[in-house]
């Protein structure tokens, strides 16, 4: 019974905290839902959104997707500005936004088979139903060890939930962007192929610097 307390008092935290950290992603041609990304920094009212390249691949960099924020009707425009189809990882960047935003912290230590996370994401019932206007949260644990390429996690995967965050429970820091799912297990890109990631689109500065100042380099080069 703890356990199941526990549970749903880790996905009612993230929620409360998290609700406006992530954003639906939907084409401009037709303004069909996509998937999910989350806000890793946030000024006033400009903000950048990590995805997966997937996700994103009906534009070129530098072209354009609609962002929707938790029970927002009206969509903001989000610049593509850098992917990476190898690692399936996508950096957009949205301006002018007076919605409630809340930055996502990644995780920049090792993760452990069995830790406890939450997936926060917005969903489709469907490939023919509109999304749910508000994001939900999917609980599970982390199934393998960090060697491996991906984090893969128990959570249930649902309709159009790539893009979204894996949270570690407790700590609600970042500890993958959610790719996809193989049988009955979620897998994620990890923290250390995203700071790879950060890291070429800078130009290669040095991988020992802390996740979270990557991600504000970014962020300053589009001020």
């Amino acid at each position: 019974m703890s356990d199941v307390v526990d549970e749903a008092r880790w996905r009612e935290q993230v929620f409360r905290e998290h609700e406006f950290s992530v954003v639906r992603l939907h084409s401009v041609a037709a303004n069909d839902f996509r998937a999910n990304g989350f806000i890793v920094y946030h000024s006033k009212t400009r903000c950048l959104i990590v995805s997966c390249q997937h996700v994103v691949k009906i534009v070129e960099d530098g072209g354009t997707m609609y962002a929707y924020f938790s029970n927002s009707v009206a969509p903001y425009n989000a610049r593509v500005l850098y992917t990476d189809e190898h690692r399936d990882l996508a950096l957009l960047w949205a301006e002018e936004v007076v919605e409630p935003m809340t930055s996502l912290r990644f995780f920049d230590s090792p993760y452990a088979s069995g830790w406890n996370v939450v997936a926060l994401s917005f969903i489709s019932l469907g490939a023919s139903s509109n999304p749910i206007l508000e994001p939900g949260t999917f609980s599970g644990d982390i199934t393998n060890e960090p060697d491996e390429p991906h984090l893969h996690c128990s959570c249930s995967s649902k309709e159009a939930a790539s893009g979204s965050p894996i949270i570690l429970a407790n700590v609600n820091e970042v500890v993958g962007v959610l790719g996809g799912a193989s049988r009955a297990s979620v897998y994620a890109v990890p923290v250390r192929t995203i700071k790879e990631f950060l890291g070429q689109r800078l130009g290669g500065v040095n991988m020992d610097m802390p996740i979270a100042g990557m991600v504000r380099l970014v962020a300053l080069q589009q001020a």
